[in-house]
């Protein structure tokens, strides 16, 4: 029983540190839905109460990854491919110069995507790939 409980009181450590380096990143997040979501997600563990250490054990696991994947997003900005981003603010056919589709080759010419926005946040995508871009394609440059 003892063992028991310095194992539980561990994991209750474990926990408290999570929570204060959470505090910190949590503070360096931009987006405030993206604080929402963390903060959340950080009250379910908090509010998670059990005696058994594989609970404890996996709340402590679970957070860990969170706060990895937390820290990560911090580091690195969103990859967006070289397309437009959508934003709310302004119209989508501003964001892709006017038209009302984007279309976009491959340096290699063998991978076409093309894309029109559906009203109310939609997208139609169509995506063709092919091993030899002399079977048929009909490439026009710009």
């Amino acid at each position: 029983m003892a063992c028991n409980q310095a194992t539980l009181d561990i994991y209750d450590e474990e926990f408290n540190r999570y929570l204060k380096l959470a505090k910190t990143l949590i503070s360096q997040v931009k987006r405030q839905a993206d604080r929402k979501v963390c903060t959340k997600w950080i009250t379910k563990l908090c509010q998670l109460e059990s005696n058994d250490p594989v609970v404890k054990k996996n709340r402590n696991d679970f957070f860990k990854y969170m706060l990895i994947i937390l820290h990560r997003s911090l580091d690195e900005r969103p990859r967006d491919y070289g397309f437009p981003q959508y934003d709310a603010k302004n119209k989508l056919n501003e964001s892709m110069g006017g038209k009302p589709f984007m279309c976009r080759w491959s340096p290699d010419k063998r991978t076409y995507v093309a894309v029109k926005p559906i009203p109310q946040g939609g997208a139609l995508v169509y995506m063709a790939v092919t091993k030899d871009p002399t079977l048929g394609w009909e490439y026009t440059p710009k």
